[in-house]
């Protein structure tokens, strides 16, 4: 005979019960405790602990070097070249997110998803520190995108409530690296979206709840702006992209609380309002300035989970 140590079913208090017993009785609720039961719940609970040391063994290993050095370009986020891009990551992407999901089955699914975002967290951090990616280069920014377009929406892809954990555990130590340049979740479906629906923009979000239509002078200045000053000057067809990319995420963010209104009349008064009467003044840099200021301000403020 040897004792093992478990919790009385009932009262929840720590006993030493004998092995080789059928039934005994809790010393503190005096209430009948089925030892095989415990035995049984116990061995069982040893299984899962393996299982699940073993397929995050195997997730991680999935997750390689080469896996996490993709960085997908920013200026290809079009219509058209998107969708192919994402379904060629995905298909890598799969057998890492399949594999940390049986783990996360066979034992908590929060500590599944801080393990697991914790080491993929530490491996782009290395990877960033070896190729001597900083937070200025457009590099980084590229990154910044692949993790947003890519990553995140490959992981909710198996639609597994342990792929949602994941996610948002990984964006929680990503915003924690870099809080002035935090991103979202989002789902290739919803960024897909972006590309067609024009309301996803916060300028046009913002016009919109202040009663000025798709056509009004506003907007048409502000697409001026964008399409004949921005979209050549240096870098800014990246910006254009990233505008677009996260833009939706904010919206929809902003849509969702129930200031909304009050938030796009500051945006309005404080950002929008200045940036047009820079334009009528023909004052393109300090436009620019005072948008990119908004941009990054509101991403600071909507995109961590």
């Amino acid at each position: 005979m040897r004792f093992i140590t478990a919790e009385c079913p009932h009262c929840g208090k720590v006993l030493q019960l004998p092995d080789d017993a059928e039934q005994v009785v809790c010393m503190y609720c005096a209430k009948p405790i089925d030892v095989p039961a415990i035995l049984k719940k116990q061995a069982g609970s040893e299984q899962e602990e393996e299982l699940f040391v073993y397929w995050m063994g195997e997730a991680k290993r999935l997750m390689d070097d080469e896996l996490v050095a993709f960085c997908a370009d920013m200026r290809q986020f079009t219509a058209e070249k998107y969708p192919p891009a994402f379904e060629a990551y995905t298909v890598r992407l799969a057998p890492v997110i399949n594999t940390y999901c049986k783990a996360a089955e066979n034992g908590s699914m929060v500590c599944a998803a801080e393990e697991f975002s914790e080491f993929l967290m530490g491996k782009y951090l290395e990877h960033f520190q070896k190729e001597g990616v900083k937070k200025n280069d457009s590099k980084f920014f590229d990154y910044r995108y692949t993790v947003v377009a890519f990553l995140i929406p490959g992981m909710l892809e198996s639609r597994h409530k342990a792929a949602y954990e994941l996610a948002d555990h990984f964006l929680a130590h990503w915003n924690k690296e870099y809080p002035k340049n935090p991103l979202g979740r989002a789902d290739f479906e919803s960024i897909n979206r972006g590309f067609k629906k024009k309301l996803c923009f916060i300028t046009t979000a913002v016009c919109e709840s202040l009663g000025k239509g798709d056509d009004c002078a506003e907007l048409n200045a502000f697409r001026a702006f964008r399409d004949h000053w921005l979209l050549v000057q240096p870098e800014g067809e990246r910006k254009i992209r990233e505008y677009y990319l996260f833009a939706p995420m904010i919206v929809e963010r902003i849509e969702r609380n129930p200031e909304r209104e009050a938030i796009y009349r500051s945006i309005w008064r404080e950002d929008l309002e200045p940036c047009l009467k820079a334009l009528e003044k023909n004052q393109m840099e300090d436009c620019a300035q005072r948008y990119e200021s908004m941009v990054g301000r509101l991403e600071q403020r909507f995109l961590p989970c």
